[in-house]
């Protein structure tokens, strides 16, 4: 029954558990064959009893086995899951590991292909670039900074052994780097300095270094970088723009012209220091219109704010125009203005210009006008003495006619029968003749006047019959024949009438002159007036004399030149100054045939005034 009981227990169960029950079951068979036997002595008569209670002993021990192999089995399926999960988070920590790994690796080579990049970056890029130890020494160049200064790395190593910092710098530099960098070193400050460095061809050029510090995660500065930037052309260009700027400043100085620029966007206005001089302010002032006006001379305000406004419009093109400052103290200075409007690429437009007192030129220039008046006045009055003859022929020829008329109106008013006719026509003759006389006087008394320039509006062709007049007496009795081509419809000019009559009759004396030796050829002066230009009028004294060397056409209106052996050689001189003044220009030249042409030209009244 035992034995029947464990085989039914221990078929219940497999593996681990029921082996062990199998094995219980058996133990149960030997201690019933053995003990519990009625062929046991010792147990005779109790064997059911017995049997029962190890039965009984035997189901506990088989229900405290099984329970506890469930409990052992439960742990052992908790433990055989846990080590499932436990390997499958290794396997998965495997795999994390593993592509970590991976990623590590790729970095290391993405680190040290990037560091070969910025390597080669930092080699090739076109600027000198070191790093320094804290100490200052060098620790790493460029190959930009090894390639300009030709030192490689056994002289880097050389001067970090000698503790020296100045490597490739100028010796004259030497001590103001050095403190540069004693002064910024303790302080970690960045820092900038100009200092030349010694290129591999020897020669010394001028570079601008900056230094800044490299501090670790704690702020301490562990080493320093610096770059260097050669800057010997930049420095060579700013030395030229500066001897440029101080030979513009002095040469403005001492032609005492200044420059400006206004412009038209924002009509900002840009001084040089001359202007400042010229107007008598203080550079400290602000350069502005309203300035130019407080300074400009209350009878040309009008005049300077007309041009200010045409400027402001920005339609300007050029200017050139004088004016007239009044100075604080009193004295008037004299401005010439020039400016013209400058359009940029980048399409903003300036007007430019320059400022140039010419005070002293205008004194000089009237003092020289004075002067030429004086000797223009003299002049006159020796011509009038050369043409005495000439005069006094004019002034008797009048005279004797109203001696005879008067004479004659005497007879006729005598005889028994007055002949009143004849006497009026006698007495009008008189009246003619005298007033001839008068115009003849008055001519030579405005001719030798010492007066100032009247500038007027003159018909050319009654300036050179009056002119012709004065002289026209010379002419017959130098056997001249003087012919007038006056053109007709000639715009009026403006000018002196009695500088002008002057001119003509200083170019005509002179051609008379040059024609007193002629005896092959009859003795012609042409006086002829036409239009010039288009707008102004040209006047011409030709003659058939002896003419001009063509040499000598270029010295004729110099000056104390001349070509007559008593001359003083002011005469054309003098000629030139009053066309000139005029707003004309004046030339002579040889003729094709014999003699030569003086001619002058005058602008119309419209434009000259």
């Amino acid at each position: 029954m035992s034995l029947f009981l464990c085989v039914i227990l221990g078929a219940a169960r497999f593996g681990g558990v029921g082996s062990g029950l199998l094995a219980v079951g058996l133990y149960l068979f030997a201690f019933d064959y053995f003990f519990i036997s009625p062929r046991n002595p010792f147990v005779a008569g109790s064997t059911d009893m017995l049997r029962l209670l190890v039965f009984a002993i035997a189901a506990l021990f088989v229900v405290w086995v099984s329970a506890s192999q469930k409990r052992t089995s439960e742990s052992l399926r908790r433990a055989r899951d846990d080590l499932r999960g436990t390997v499958k988070a290794l396997e998965e920590l495997n795999k994390s590991l593993q592509t970590e790994n991976a990623e590590r690796i790729r970095a290391e080579q993405n680190s040290r292909q990037a560091e070969r990049e910025l390597r080669m970056i930092i080699d090739n890029v076109p600027v000198i670039a070191a790093r320094y130890r804290s100490d200052g020494l060098l620790d790493f160049v460029n190959q930009t900074w090894r390639t300009y200064t030709g030192l490689d790395q056994d002289s880097l190593a050389q001067a970090r052994a000698e503790h020296r910092r100045g490597v490739a710098i100028h010796p004259d530099d030497l001590l103001r780097v050095e403190a540069a960098w004693q002064a910024h070193l303790p302080s970690g400050e960045p820092f900038e300095i100009e200092q030349r460095m010694r290129r591999a061809d020897g020669e010394y050029r001028w570079h601008l270094a900056r230094r800044v510090p490299y501090r670790s995660e704690k702020g301490q500065v562990t080493s320093w970088y610096g770059v260097a930037h050669d800057i010997e052309d930049q420095k060579r260009v700013e030395l030229a723009l500066q001897r440029s700027r101080s030979y513009l400043a002095e040469a403005q100085r001492l032609s005492k012209t200044g420059s400006f620029g206004r412009r038209f966007s924002s009509g900002e206005i840009f001084w040089s220091k001359e202007i400042y001089r010229i107007l008598g302010i203080d550079e400290a002032a602000k350069p502005a219109v309203e300035l130019i006006r407080q300074r400009t001379h209350p009878d040309d305000r009008e005049f300077v704010e007309e041009k200010i406004t045409y400027a402001d419009s920005g339609r300007v093109q050029n200017q050139d125009y004088e004016h007239r400052l009044l100075m604080p103290d009193g004295s008037i200075k004299y401005l010439h203005v020039r400016a013209h409007s400058q359009v940029y690429e980048s399409g903003e437009a300036e007007l430019v210009g320059a400022v140039m007192d010419v005070t002293a030129e205008r004194r000089a220039q009237d003092a020289l006008q004075t002067a030429q008046a004086e000797l223009a006045h003299i002049t006159r009055v020796t011509t009038l003495g050369e043409m005495s003859a000439s005069i006094a022929h004019e002034v008797n020829q009048p005279l004797a006619a109203i001696v005879t008329n008067a004479e004659s109106s005497l007879r006729w008013l005598s005889r028994p029968v007055p002949e009143l006719e004849e006497a009026r026509t006698a007495l009008e003759q008189i009246v003619k003749n005298a007033h001839r006389a008068s115009e003849v006087i008055l001519r030579i008394r405005e001719f030798s006047k010492k007066v100032e320039p009247l500038m007027i509006e003159l018909d050319i062709n009654e300036v050179v019959e009056e002119a012709v007049t004065l002289v026209r007496h010379d002419a017959y009795r130098q056997e001249v024949s003087i012919r007038l081509e006056l053109a007709s419809g000639l715009l009026p000019v403006r000018g002196d009438r009695i500088q002008l009559q002057q001119v003509m009759i200083n170019f005509i004396v002179n051609a008379m002159q040059a024609m007193a030796t002629i005896r092959d050829r009859e003795r012609v002066l042409i006086v002829r007036t036409e239009r010039y230009q288009s707008d102004r009028v040209l006047v011409a004294i030709e003659d058939v004399g002896t003419g001009i060397d063509p040499e000598n056409t270029g010295r004729l209106f110099m000056a104390f030149y001349t070509t007559k052996p008593n001359g003083l050689g002011m005469g054309l001189s003098i000629c030139r100054a009053i066309i000139e003044a005029h707003g004309g220009r004046v030339w002579a030249s040889p003729n094709a045939g014999p003699g030569s042409t003086f001619r002058f030209t005058l602008p119309p009244y419209a434009s000259a005034a």
